[in-house]
């Protein structure tokens, strides 16, 4: 199990950001946790941006050192992040919780929860990785364009939010050592991925083609069936399912 160190701050650029700078200043230690109960430069994947309600949500990220990452593609983390993140919800009474690739989680078709995780190097090493991960929580208002939903919304309760980010590294600890096994993975991922096998469109190196994504196929690849029907198996890092 991780023995994690939770530093809280109030208002932050980013939670990724900061660990960064405790790495550099080598104040970092595997487990490091920071929690922001605001960030004013929340990121996600790309160029994207995450906003959040101040003292309304979970945004928090963990350092873990590569001396305790042993997967055979770093992309496991990603999705075991991703089904911790389903389990934290699932044990608090949310169901139809779905994870659309890479980095996103939803309640039915709304996003819930996100999630960015970043690689340190020295030269082409690995030295660490970051988890970053963001959880509407008990915010019950988004702007109108944003597809989302909160677990205030879903189950008409408020949260503490130190329980729920606590019942999240509890599991989140169990998980990595659970999916050792690449079947495991493949299983949970699979029956968890939005929208799977059913006709949509997807992105690939900036081509959008349409087809039905059968799952994971193996640690860096997914199996797809193209609207021609022919059977591809693009690396799941080049894949963006569009909705």
């Amino acid at each position: 199990m991780i023995s994690y160190k939770i530093i809280k701050i109030n208002a932050i650029d980013s939670s990724n950001n900061e660990i960064k700078r405790l790495y550099h200043k080598k104040l970092h230690t595997n487990g490091l946790v920071v929690w922001a109960k605001s960030q004013t430069e929340g990121r996600g994947q790309g160029s994207k941006k995450w906003l959040s309600k101040p003292n309304k949500n979970l945004t928090f990220s963990v350092f873990l050192s590569s001396e305790y990452i042993s997967f055979s593609s770093h992309l496991c983390l990603n999705l075991i992040t991703s089904l911790s993140v389903k389990k934290v919800l699932n044990c608090h009474g949310i169901n139809k919780i779905f994870i659309k690739w890479p980095n996103d989680i939803l309640s039915v078709n709304k996003k819930i929860s996100g999630i960015l995780i970043e690689n340190l190097y020295k030269g082409e090493k690995l030295m660490g990785s970051i988890v970053g991960v963001g959880i509407n929580v008990n915010q019950i208002t988004f702007p109108k364009n944003f597809n989302a939903s909160s677990m205030k919304i879903i189950i008409k309760n408020d949260y503490s939010l130190k329980k729920v980010l606590h019942d999240f590294l509890n599991i989140f600890s169990y998980n990595l050592f659970y999916y050792k096994d690449l079947d495991l993975l493949k299983r949970d991922f699979n029956k968890s991925l939005f929208r799977k096998n059913e006709l949509i469109e997807y992105e690939i190196n900036g081509n959008i083609k349409k087809g039905k994504i059968v799952g994971l196929n193996d640690y860096e690849r997914f199996q797809i069936i193209s609207l021609g029907g022919v059977n591809e198996t693009p690396k799941i890092s080049d894949v963006k399912i569009i909705y």
